[in-house]
Protein backbone atom coordinates (compact mmCIF):
# COMPACT_ATOMS: atom_id res chain seq x y z
CA UNK A 1 0.00 0.00 0.00
CA UNK A 2 2.98 2.35 0.39
CA UNK A 3 4.07 1.37 -3.04
CA UNK A 4 0.60 2.83 -3.94
CA UNK A 5 1.19 6.07 -2.30
CA UNK A 6 4.90 6.73 -3.87
CA UNK A 7 3.08 6.24 -7.58
CA UNK A 8 0.70 8.77 -6.79
CA UNK A 9 3.09 11.61 -4.93
CA UNK A 10 5.29 10.75 -8.50
CA UNK A 11 2.15 10.95 -10.80
CA UNK A 12 1.70 14.64 -9.05
CA UNK A 13 5.18 16.08 -9.11
CA UNK A 14 5.26 14.67 -12.82
CA UNK A 15 1.86 16.54 -13.58
CA UNK A 16 2.93 19.69 -11.65
CA UNK A 17 6.17 19.61 -13.74
CA UNK A 18 4.23 19.54 -16.43
CA UNK A 19 1.64 22.63 -15.78
CA UNK A 20 4.34 24.21 -14.57
CA UNK A 21 6.29 24.00 -18.14
CA UNK A 22 2.86 24.92 -19.92
CA UNK A 23 2.72 28.20 -17.99
CA UNK A 24 6.33 28.86 -18.96
CA UNK A 25 5.82 28.00 -23.26
CA UNK A 26 2.99 30.39 -23.05
CA UNK A 27 4.89 33.21 -21.66
CA UNK A 28 7.30 32.33 -24.29
CA UNK A 29 4.21 31.94 -26.58
CA UNK A 30 2.97 35.95 -25.24
CA UNK A 31 6.69 37.43 -25.80
CA UNK A 32 6.44 36.27 -29.22
CA UNK A 33 3.34 37.42 -29.71
CA UNK A 34 4.16 40.39 -28.32
CA UNK A 35 6.94 41.03 -31.05
CA UNK A 36 4.37 40.38 -33.68
CA UNK A 37 2.45 43.35 -32.50
CA UNK A 38 5.32 45.43 -32.06
CA UNK A 39 5.37 45.42 -27.91
CA UNK A 40 8.52 44.10 -28.05
CA UNK A 41 11.37 44.02 -29.98
CA UNK A 42 13.35 40.92 -31.84
CA UNK A 43 15.53 41.12 -29.34
CA UNK A 44 13.75 40.99 -26.61
CA UNK A 45 12.38 37.32 -27.84
CA UNK A 46 15.92 35.68 -28.51
CA UNK A 47 16.73 37.01 -24.66
CA UNK A 48 13.17 35.05 -23.64
CA UNK A 49 14.69 32.36 -26.03
CA UNK A 50 17.52 31.78 -24.19
CA UNK A 51 15.82 32.32 -20.49
CA UNK A 52 13.44 29.57 -22.31
CA UNK A 53 16.20 27.30 -22.98
CA UNK A 54 17.50 26.62 -19.67
CA UNK A 55 13.82 26.54 -18.04
CA UNK A 56 13.68 23.61 -20.45
CA UNK A 57 16.78 22.24 -19.12
CA UNK A 58 15.75 22.20 -16.04
CA UNK A 59 12.54 20.90 -16.39
CA UNK A 60 13.57 17.82 -18.86
CA UNK A 61 16.23 17.47 -16.17
CA UNK A 62 13.55 16.32 -13.77
CA UNK A 63 11.46 14.62 -16.03
CA UNK A 64 12.59 13.68 -19.47
CA UNK A 65 9.22 11.84 -19.83
CA UNK A 66 7.11 15.64 -20.92
CA UNK A 67 5.68 15.76 -23.96
CA UNK A 68 6.90 19.16 -25.32
CA UNK A 69 5.11 19.36 -28.41
CA UNK A 70 1.46 18.74 -26.03
CA UNK A 71 2.59 21.10 -23.85
CA UNK A 72 3.26 23.68 -26.51
CA UNK A 73 0.25 22.78 -28.40
CA UNK A 74 -1.67 23.60 -24.77
CA UNK A 75 0.76 26.75 -24.43
CA UNK A 76 -0.58 28.20 -27.91
CA UNK A 77 -3.84 27.62 -26.73
CA UNK A 78 -3.62 29.72 -23.28
CA UNK A 79 -1.96 32.38 -25.17
CA UNK A 80 -5.05 32.99 -27.91
CA UNK A 81 -6.93 32.76 -25.52
CA UNK A 82 -5.27 35.24 -22.87
CA UNK A 83 -5.05 37.71 -25.68
CA UNK A 84 -8.74 37.39 -26.47
CA UNK A 85 -9.63 38.18 -22.75
CA UNK A 86 -7.08 41.29 -23.31
CA UNK A 87 -9.03 42.31 -26.19
CA UNK A 88 -12.36 42.06 -24.73
CA UNK A 89 -11.23 44.38 -21.88
CA UNK A 90 -10.67 47.11 -23.79
CA UNK A 91 -6.96 47.73 -22.77
CA UNK A 92 -5.23 50.07 -24.99
CA UNK A 93 -1.73 48.27 -25.07
CA UNK A 94 -0.86 44.88 -24.51
CA UNK A 95 2.77 46.29 -23.48
CA UNK A 96 2.78 45.26 -20.05
CA UNK A 97 1.31 42.43 -20.14
CA UNK A 98 4.00 41.44 -22.72
CA UNK A 99 6.53 42.88 -20.28
CA UNK A 100 5.32 40.61 -17.60
CA UNK A 101 5.57 37.64 -19.59
CA UNK A 102 9.23 38.57 -20.37
CA UNK A 103 10.28 39.35 -16.83
CA UNK A 104 8.81 36.12 -15.70
CA UNK A 105 10.75 34.06 -17.96
CA UNK A 106 13.53 35.88 -17.47
CA UNK A 107 13.46 35.63 -13.13
CA UNK A 108 13.11 31.37 -13.77
CA UNK A 109 15.60 31.48 -15.57
CA UNK A 110 17.68 33.11 -13.12
CA UNK A 111 16.63 30.96 -10.75
CA UNK A 112 17.21 27.42 -12.28
CA UNK A 113 20.36 28.93 -13.12
CA UNK A 114 21.24 29.62 -9.75
CA UNK A 115 23.55 27.61 -7.72
CA UNK A 116 21.59 25.29 -5.27
CA UNK A 117 22.92 27.54 -2.16
CA UNK A 118 22.44 30.40 -3.98
CA UNK A 119 18.58 30.30 -4.45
Amino acid sequence: MAGAGLMGTQADAAISLAVALKNYYAEYEIVQQCARQAQLSVEDVETAGAAMAAIEKYYFGRDDGLNKAHLKKQAIADKNDSFKILERSGESGFRPYCQMSMNELLRKAKEVEAPAGAQ
